[in-house]
């Protein structure tokens, strides 16, 4: 066995640190390896196969002369791929594997008795790959990838790269790793930040990027802004557990509406000298709409940001000051109603 010089991409990613410098060069470099593999290997006269490697993960691809400086960024010698055991060369016509083996948070579901493993087999480990890349960790199996990826703050051009070759449908995924490979690098362009000396960007409304599984296309769309570079708590809380608090949020809210409910219909105390339609403002408008904020602020909210974009936009701060602003409003209006039935003799705050 030959002795291959170097360390692996898992021990490399552990050294270095998980970054989207990865994207750069490393990465495409190793879809550009898999793709030489996908091109097979024959003799003279004969038709070439693709090999499926079938065990692309961390520990089987070696890498030397890694390095990574704030100038340069990551740079690197050589990529190599180990480990083709359990390689085979695809079939046509064949409905399944004949050996169903592979590392469960790199290999897809027709590597497991669903179907022939192909190319797009390998570009659904690869996907995994730049996710490990990104965050240091495995992707977790049986969990959207898309939560994953907001979850672990990856840009969303890289995240919609990631979704797409990990797509459970083969035919959803990118057509060959070298498209893999040019779709990384444009996503990586657009995720990277702008640096103070470069000139702002001219924001145009067809800027728009679309992925298709031949690559990227129009990659001179704008890209939406990151979350945080680290992997959040919640990411490893199931999202079964989600919508159990979920409920729980929902529930408190109902008994303040049913509080409020009574505090207007059946005043009690000073209330009672108070017209219903103050008490109607008062309770389901300032009162009410002061407990939908911090309900809402208490939710998990990764369904609904998969839902509606808008939502998706607004993340740490952004979000707090768009939630301030609000319960600004809020009580504004609410100081407002008030002194407005004090003048008029509605409600005399000085009596006690």
């Amino acid at each position: 066995m030959e002795y291959i010089e170097g360390e692996t991409l898992g021990v490399l990613v552990d050294r270095l640190g998980a970054t989207t410098d990865y994207a750069r060069e490393l990465y495409p470099a190793l879809c550009d390896a898999v793709d030489e593999l996908h091109a097979g290997f024959a003799m003279v006269g004969e038709t070439s196969a693709p090999v499926i490697h079938r065990d692309l993960k961390p520990s089987n691809i070696i890498v030397t002369g890694a390095n990574r400086t704030l100038d340069e960024g990551l740079t690197f010698s050589s990529l190599v791929i180990i480990d083709l055991g359990i390689a085979r060369v695809w079939r046509d016509g064949a409905d399944a594997d004949t050996v169903k083996f592979g590392t469960r948070p790199y290999a897809p579901p027709e590597q497991y008795g669903f179907g022939q493993t192909s190319v797009r087999s390998d570009v659904y480990a690869l996907g995994a790959l730049l996710f490990f890349c990104l965050t240091g960790t495995d992707p977790k199996s049986g969990f959207d990838m898309r939560e994953q990826c907001e979850m672990c703050g990856i840009p969303a051009p890289l995240a919609d790269v990631i979704c797409m070759s990990m797509a459970l449908d083969p035919a959803k995924r990118f057509a060959s790793a070298e498209a893999l490979g040019r779709a990384t690098r444009a996503a990586y362009d657009l995720s990277r930040p702008v640096r103070p000396p470069a000139p702002a960007p001219v924001r145009t409304p067809a800027s728009e990027t679309v992925l298709t599984p031949q690559g990227l296309q129009n990659p001179a769309g704008l890209p939406r802004h990151a979350a945080s570079a680290a992997c959040g708590l919640l990411s490893r809380v199931p999202e079964s557990l989600g919508r159990i608090w979920n409920t729980l949020v929902c529930f408190s809210l109902l008994v303040f509406f049913a509080g409020s409910h009574f505090a207007v219909f059946y005043p009690t105390g000073a209330n009672q000298g108070y017209p219903t339609w103050l008490l109607i403002i008062e309770y389901f408008f300032f009162v009410d709409g002061l407990m939908v904020l911090m309900h809402f602020a208490l939710l998990d909210k990764r369904r609904l940001r998969r839902r509606f974009a808008l939502l998706d936009s607004y993340r740490g701060k952004k979000f707090a000051k768009l939630w301030l602003k609000a319960l600004g409003v809020l009580l504004l209006c609410m100081i407002v109603i008030v002194a407005v039935a004090n003048a008029t003799g509605v409600v005399d705050t000085s009596a006690t």
